[in-house]
């Protein structure tokens, strides 16, 4: 699972990398980055949801969503805004459900 991990990760780096030297768009390369960054470290951030096994199940199948989301705006032009903030609701979520189990009422 770590190999598959780790391929994704380079493979949308190359595909940044190889977008960029065939259209020179700075903007794009720069999102690209970004958001590849910002699944990143929703991904490492996601960890602590561990205790919730089908947030976090929910939680990894949003980010896998928002990975494919990032290829399609690579591969085809198209940004779909919200796949790419779909873990962000699943991190969310978990706030709220963490916020409220520790009200002691």
């Amino acid at each position: 699972m770590k190999t598959v991990i780790v391929l994704a990760i380079l493979l949308g780096i190359g595909l940044i990398i190889l977008e960029y030297k065939r259209e020179q768009n700075l903007k794009k390369m720069i999102l690209s980055f970004g958001l590849l960054t910002l699944l990143l470290s929703l991904g490492i951030v996601g960890n602590m949801m561990r205790a919730i096994a089908p947030l976090f199940i929910t939680h990894w199948v949003a980010l896998i969503a928002g990975y494919l989301g990032l290829l399609i705006y690579l591969l085809r032009e198209r940004f779909i805004w919200y796949l790419s903030l779909a873990p962000v609701a699943t991190l969310l979520f978990y706030l709220v459900l963490s916020w409220l189990g520790n009200e002691h009422v």
